[in-house]
């Protein structure tokens, strides 16, 4: 049809309803929408136009698509350049995104305004292929009279909708002056909707693996055959030492080959080897990392891909993962140090003092004194405290073990050491504490391998050669007079020395005679509660034999006394029958009951006046902190006419 024949095939379908039986079905239900809405059919151009302001709105909103389809157009417009079609790009609103043609082809397209910001939603314009293909969801080529405005008629477009997910978001059109469209139109729109929507997967599936590569906590470093690396994710960049540079198609071995001690590291990715969880110490320059690797050759003969795909985390984000699932080990704090001796006051300040500084501290005192509580607390009050605390005994492993337990072993060192050999206590509580209790049984061989390590801040594993660097901070104690065993041979001079850059002695139980009851009450109470006794209290008689002990075991020996007592009594009273027979008495058997009383009486009377002007005569406060119950304060208060 020319044009003249298609303008009067167009006014007859609106003159003569009748006629529009003989539309498409689709099309004449777009035209009874059309009339419907109201659509005027004599419009000469499309009056719906965005705004830049709207426009640029609209595009932004689908810039994604835009991206991604464009290259599509692009590639589309070739086929068909020179021959009065235009390539257009619209929104699931019908709005046209991106207008693609030659200037003769977008010079007609602008006579009825199909221009980028245009609006063609049925309700506005009526019957087009563009709201045809978005409501029906499929593929659909309008020509000439089909549609139902004026300015359209001589027109015809091929659309097809681009689904995404399951939802569409827009469609891509192929309009031209209908004698220009042929059977296969439709068929190119098709086939470019298809690349579209496989590109747009591709590309969301590519962005979502590198969403997840990206968000993992570890470093994903992979590198080709020659050791060129293909891809890393941020975290692995800077593990490298590389944050916020682009490194991909970098060769690892420039990367890190000014170093010799990262050769054993190059040489096992760039040759394809599998690892798992080995330590490998990677030298920047200015720093040493140490790394737990992991690698897997990569071989995909589908994409030709070949490689070795590398795994690294840092070896202090190891250590956290093994405190979060073993604990801290540290779950002592100053708080809960019990003590108004001045001496031991003084002690307990001292350590506090110490607390931050990152100097090896070592504690002196009696065995029961409690110098693994004051090492928790220091490392408690220290920068260290998130990170692990790590104890062991020296006294506690045979000899043999002691260096494999400290300094981990390799798969082989000895007949019967683990595959994959072992970690260390020191790598373990890298970043955090180490304490070593009963330090003076340590042997001495032993000890020259712990001076290698306080000094070269590093440790090398039995049966390895790599050094592997630690931080750690020691806190040493033990219950012998080191100086004495110095003098004898048995400790080194120098260890002594730097172990006890700070030195602290903690005064035994029975030079603190008035902490002895205080303690007590304390351990009364918190004992007492876990047996579910939480009131319990000692008589007079009970006082006055612990203040008559010498408690050689200080405060592990009073905490096993009071345990036993507490269990075996009845009522809620320690009496002395149930202590007696725990304690040792350094110099008398106790004395008679009521001889020492007044002299007991007139302590606690003391003692009750010191801590009602502490706590500013809170009762509940004063009772809680003498361990006794509300009740008895009042008795006592009334008792020593303290009301």
């Amino acid at each position: 049809m020319n044009n003249k024949e298609l303008t009067q095939r167009w006014k007859e379908l609106h003159i003569n309803p009748d006629l529009r039986s003989q539309l498409r079905t689709e099309i004449r239900d777009s035209w009874e929408r059309s009339i419907h809405y109201g659509v005027d059919p004599w419009m000469r151009e499309n009056p719906y136009i965005y705004t830049q302001t709207e426009l640029k709105k609209a595009q932004e909103n689908s810039r994604y698509f835009i991206e991604t389809a464009l290259p599509v157009m692009k590639s589309l417009y070739e086929f068909v350049a020179g021959t009065g079609f235009v390539v257009a790009l619209f929104d699931a609103n019908v709005c046209v995104l991106k207008v693609i043609g030659d200037d003769e082809s977008l010079a007609w397209a602008e006579q009825a305004r199909f221009v980028e910001g245009s609006l063609w939603e049925e309700k506005l314009v009526g019957t087009n292929g563009g709201s045809l293909a978005i409501d029906l969801a499929e593929p659909i080529s309008v020509f000439g009279y089909e549609h139902f405005c004026l300015f359209s008629h001589v027109a015809a477009s091929s659309c097809a909708p681009v689904i995404d997910q399951g939802r569409i978001i827009g469609g891509l059109a192929m309009v031209a002056p209908v004698n220009r469209v042929s059977n296969h139109t439709l068929g190119m729109v098709v086939a470019s909707v298809k690349h579209i929507e496989s590109k747009m997967t591709l590309e969301r599936t590519t962005r979502y693996n590198q969403v997840l590569m990206e968000s993992m906590s570890d470093g994903v470093l992979a590198v080709d055959p020659n050791g060129i690396i293909t891809y890393v994710n941020e975290v692995g960049s800077k593990i490298l030492g590389c944050s916020g540079r682009n490194i991909t198609g970098t060769s690892i071995c420039h990367l890190l080959a000014n170093h010799s001690d990262n050769h054993y590291f190059i040489n096992t990715i760039s040759q394809g080897r599998s690892v798992t969880d080995q330590t490998f110490v990677l030298d920047l320059g200015k720093t040493k990392i140490k790394c737990n690797v992991t690698c897997n050759p990569i071989s995909d003969p589908d994409s030709g891909h070949q490689g070795t795909l590398v795994i690294l985390r840092e070896s202090h984000r190891m250590n956290c993962l093994v405190r979060n699932w073993i604990g801290t080990g540290a779950n002592m704090t100053f708080d809960d140090i019990i003590g108004t001796d001045p001496v031991f006051v003084k002690t307990i300040k001292t350590a506090q003092s110490a607390a931050s500084s990152s100097s090896n501290i070592l504690l002196l005192g009696e065995s029961g004194t409690g110098k693994d509580i004051i090492a928790q607390a220091m490392h408690n009050a220290s920068p260290r405290c998130n990170h692990p605390f790590i104890a062991i005994n020296c006294a506690a492993l045979p000899r043999e073990l002691i260096a494999s337990e400290l300094f981990g072993y390799e798969e082989g060192a000895f007949t019967g050491a683990k595959k994959g050999g072992n970690i260390g206590k020191f790598e373990l509580a890298d970043q955090g504490t180490i304490f070593l209790d009963e330090i003076g049984d340590m042997p001495l061989d032993l000890q020259a391998s712990l001076l290698r390590v306080i000094e070269d801040k590093s440790i090398i594993r039995l049966g390895g050669t790599k050094t592997i660097p630690v931080n750690v901070r020691i806190i040493a104690a033990t219950n012998k007079d080191l100086e004495s065993e110095v003098k004898r041979g048995r400790f080194r001079r120098d260890l002594f020395y730097r172990l006890g850059v700070i030195r602290i002695a903690i005064p035994p139980l029975r030079e603190r005679p008035d902490d002895i009851i205080l303690l007590a009450r304390h351990l009364c109470k918190r004992i007492g509660e876990r047996f579910g006794k939480p009131n319990m209290t000692l008589t007079p008689e009970a006082v006055e034999a612990f203040l008559n002990h010498d408690w050689p075991g200080n405060v592990r020996e009073m905490q096993n006394v009071l345990e036993s007592a507490i269990q075996l009594a009845t009522g809620q009273e320690i009496t002395i029958d149930l202590v007696q027979d725990c304690l040792m008495f350094s110099s008398a058997p106790v004395q008679p009951p009521g001889e020492h009383i007044t002299e007991i009486s007139e302590m606690e009377k003391q003692m009750i006046k010191q801590y009602l002007v502490k706590f500013r005569h809170n009762k509940t406060k004063t009772a809680e902190a003498l361990g006794i119950s509300r009740q008895t304060l009042y008795r006592r208060l009334k008792e020593y006419n303290l009301q």
